[in-house]
């Protein structure tokens, strides 16, 4: 639903868990690089550089958004 409104989209894929359907990179939002071992601590994940632009990438379209709410992109 939040993709059809134009939301920005960030999937986190625990480990173990198939990556078929929306879980499938390239589908839609932004997906990380790599899978969340939930075993580990989350600093382990979240202190990567990669990871961090990803999500940096991702607080800029969350900030989009919220500047343009009112006026939704036009699907066609």
């Amino acid at each position: 639903m939040g993709f059809q409104l134009g939301l920005p989209i960030l999937i986190l894929r625990e480990k173990d868990v198939i990556d078929d359907g929306l879980l499938e990179k390239g589908v839609l939002g932004i997906y990380m690089p790599s899978e969340i071992d939930l075993s580990k601590s989350p600093e382990e994940y979240f202190d990567k550089d990669e990871i961090k632009s990803i999500l940096d990438e991702w607080g800029s379209y969350v900030r989009s958004v919220a500047r343009n709410k009112g006026n939704p992109p036009k699907l066609y």
